[in-house]
């Protein structure tokens, strides 16, 4: 009897509908040359060595793909009448529903995780100081970021109905938690010391747990020391699983306000 209750329909359906080898191999080919692109605009702002580039670009790619990987499947999971449909199900049955399509729409973030786990695990600890562990840390840190992404983009997707703002909805709060500390450069006009208002920035952008496992001071490169005026104090980057906390947080929180608006 427990086995039934562990068992997920429509994640089983999604993943055997995107196991195709075709399918697969031409979304690990699309997500390779947005991270060769991605990589190629933080190598010329001069963010670090080209292994902290290379794992941040990695880091803004899940977060890019997740929400709009989730929005498209639950546009195609329940088309133009989504309330309708939902309204058929159980509480308990919405749950599994919606945890299904979440997990099942990473499928390929996934399937390029675990490619990009193998390929980095076996280069970078050859061509630099970073070691296996901390890259297996850096793509569970990933996995997570494409849950919560796709469950932020799950959101957007239940308050607009539609597949294209709910993915935009979802970059703009991306892009208030990431650059939310540029935020912080007005106001160094106003305010004589902007330290107490440091750790909140930092423990809401999701870039902090790369820079921690990285041990990145990116804020005092070159670039970012001209945006913002954090460099100029004294701050501790907050640990990789509490940012990872707060992320989940997020995710959770939009988790249950789209079944609350499914049932």
């Amino acid at each position: 009897m427990c086995p039934m209750h562990l068992e997920n329909p429509i994640l089983i359906w999604m993943v055997r509908e995107r196991w195709k080898f075709g399918k697969t191999c031409f979304a690990l080919v699309v997500q390779t040359a947005l991270l060769l692109v991605i990589c190629h605009l933080l190598w010329r702002a001069k963010l670090g060595r080209f292994a902290d580039v290379l794992f941040l670009s990695e880091a803004l790619l899940i977060l890019l793909v997740a929400p709009y990987l989730a929005c498209s499947a639950l546009n195609q999971h329940f088309g133009g009448v989504p309330s309708a449909h939902l309204l058929l199900l159980s509480p308990m049955r919405s749950r599994s529903v919606m945890g299904g399509l979440i997990l099942g729409s990473q499928f390929y973030s996934f399937c390029f995780l675990g490619f990009t786990w193998i390929v980095l695990g076996i280069l970078i600890p050859a061509i630099s100081d970073i070691s296996l562990f901390h890259v297996t840390l850096l793509h569970l840190v990933f996995g997570i970021y494409a849950v919560v992404g796709a469950s932020v983009g799950a959101y957007g997707w239940h308050i607009f109905r539609n597949e294209l703002f709910a993915t935009e909805l979802t970059y703009l709060i991306m892009v208030i938690l990431i650059g939310g500390v540029f935020l912080l450069s007005p106001l160094n006009r106003y305010m004589e010391n902007l330290r107490p208002m440091i750790p909140p920035f930092l423990h809401i952008n999701p870039l902090i747990a790369v820079c921690h496992l990285l041990k990145l001071d990116v804020f005092r490169t070159p670039y970012l020391y001209e945006l913002t005026p954090i460099a100029s104090y004294v701050f501790v980057y907050p640990s990789w699983y509490v940012v990872c906390g707060w992320q989940t947080l997020i995710g959770c929180c939009c988790f249950l306000l789209t079944l609350r608006r499914s049932v």
